[in-house]
């Protein structure tokens, strides 16, 4: 049995590239800070002359993440999605704050609008999953079936600010979603706090504000699925936000198959024929929600949704080493493919 997490290795590849692109940028200009947070390494980056307004800023961004975390995670007890998920299938609604609230309303929407392959009440399957375990094993086949019975967003009632879950044992996990929705809100805290140029770094989730010193957009790595220190494309980014999907980031290989976290709400299984999905939107939460989502509906009908959604380009690569793109995505300024990828089946 191998068990293989690479969450915190995306974040560094990334790192690397835009440490080259400030290697010539006046230290005082650059302020960067890294902690972990939400299972994964976050890492704000701004660009200010005044080091104790940046990091000021950061810290009131750090600070807003931490306290999504607290709202959010099914791993806090007290957390509102845990409170929430206990009083499934009884009569009493939960009500819950504003920035939760948004969260599962968006979640219930890309649930329509992706026919389910987005599906935040995913928790009853991935729970039975033991992904970051020492020894991650495959789960019993019947308690899996039993538990897809479980999912389906459409038993999630929203009445103003109450939340209600139909079913007993029924649950949330807004891991697909949450973290971006953190990213977006921490972004804004930047703002607040008087910074115009910056970037958020979550594990691959990223979102860029402004411009980098000599007035150019910021350029964006993405990492090769099979070999991590590698890129596979590159582009330039400002006042947009990226997020991607991987077969690589989370998973362990049993008898010569790699089981991945990304989850089909339909099987329980891990989603097969992509190894990587990457999404430009407008806000972290949307291109993280979409990226999970294409990735479980596979090349044909993910591609598609892609081109469906106005403001949304994707790059997806498929387990047969194809490198598919939606209709404008390699049309981003500065795009460029990296190293050729022949045969991520394995």
């Amino acid at each position: 049995m191998i068990r293989y997490s690479q969450k915190l290795i995306i974040p560094l590849v990334i790192a690397l590239l835009i440490t080259a692109i400030f290697s010539c940028t006046p230290k005082q200009e650059l302020q960067r800070r890294t902690q972990f947070i939400m299972g994964t390494l976050v890492e704000i980056t701004v660009r200010e002359m005044d080091p104790e307004i940046a990091q000021s800023a950061i810290t009131s961004a750090f600070d807003e993440i931490r306290r999504l975390e607290n709202l959010m995670s099914t791993h806090i007890a007290h957390s509102e999605i845990s409170q929430l998920n206990t009083m499934a299938g009884g009569k009493a609604s939960l009500g819950v704050s504003p920035d939760v609230l948004a969260v599962i309303r968006r979640g219930v929407y890309w649930g329509n609008q992706t026919n389910g392959a987005l599906d935040i009440s995913i928790g009853p399957v991935s729970s039975l999953w033991s992904f970051d375990n020492d020894n991650p094993s495959l789960p019993n086949a019947k308690r899996l079936e039993d538990a897809t019975h479980l999912v389906n967003f459409r038993k999630i009632a929203i009445d103003e600010s109450n939340v209600h879950l139909k079913q007993q044992g029924m649950s949330l996990q807004l891991g697909a979603i949450a973290k971006g929705y953190a990213v977006d809100r921490a972004m804004k805290v930047l703002e607040k706090n008087g910074i115009r140029h910056g970037l958020i770094n979550a594990g691959g989730d990223l979102i860029a504000l402004g411009e980098r010193k000599d007035g150019q957009p910021w350029t964006i790595g993405l990492q090769h699925p099979r070999q991590p220190e590698k890129l596979s494309a590159s582009f330039s980014l400002s006042g947009k936000a990226v997020a991607t999907s991987g077969d690589y980031q989370k998973y362990f290989i049993q008898d010569g198959t790699r089981y991945h976290h990304i989850l089909d709400p339909a099987t329980g299984m891990p989603a097969k024929g992509v190894v990587s999905c990457t999404i430009i939107a407008e806000t972290v939460m949307d291109a993280d929600a979409l990226a999970t989502a294409v990735f479980v509906l596979g090349p044909e009908k993910g591609m598609a949704l892609v081109d469906s959604v106005e403001g949304v380009e994707g790059m997806m690569i498929t387990e047969s080493g194809a490198t598919l793109f939606s209709k404008n995505f390699e049309s981003q300024p500065g795009f460029a493919l990296h190293e050729a990828i022949e045969d991520s089946s394995r």
